[in-house]
């Protein structure tokens, strides 16, 4: 399942994190179709993901994407980051 938390304002406007609970094939899939490229995935060392800005956030949501919690998608995402591997 893809995943994204709540909107959160930063000094570069506001932004989501986008993960996935499955596998980063899913990931990497979801963000093709949503049109972004693979540049703009983070190898961050906690949790792999895609950041967000809100038009992409709802777009995620239309295509099927789960709205959780910041804490339920770090939760979700570590757990499948740590038993699969996410690159």
């Amino acid at each position: 399942m893809i995943l994204v938390d709540r909107l959160r304002k930063y000094p570069s406007g506001y932004w989501c994190h986008m993960v996935t609970d499955s596998s980063p094939e899913e990931l990497h899939d979801f963000a093709l179709r949503l049109g972004l490229s693979r540049e703009r995935f983070q190898q961050h060392q906690r949790l792999p993901h895609y950041d967000l800005r809100p038009p992409m956030r709802e777009k995620a949501l239309e295509l099927g994407a789960e709205a959780v919690s910041s804490k339920e998608l770090f939760r979700r995402g570590r757990e499948a980051f740590l038993e699969k591997r996410i690159p």
